[in-house]
């Protein structure tokens, strides 16, 4: 694992941290490494995986990802 030192934060986020660290029951380190990791998840933003999430945090229902089917082809020969 790596480490990463933030300078220069401001002390409204730094107690804004501290604040959201408790409500979670994290410490500040873990709270801001899972801030991280959520804002740089590659996982798209599509409102169905969005649901997923939503439902696997509520109660650990799985939502089916929709099955993706490769876009047709146009015909652009005859447009003019």
């Amino acid at each position: 694992m790596s480490d990463l030192l933030i300078r220069n934060l401001a002390p409204r986020d730094k107690n804004a941290l501290r604040a959201r660290a408790a409500r979670n029951g994290r410490s500040q380190q873990a709270e801001a490494r899972a801030i991280l990791e959520n804002a740089l998840r590659s996982e798209s933003r599509e409102w169905t995986s969005l649901l997923r999430s939503a439902a696997q945090a509520v109660d650990g229902i799985e939502v089916e990802q929709p099955q993706r089917h490769p876009a047709r082809s146009l015909d652009t020969k005859d447009w003019q």
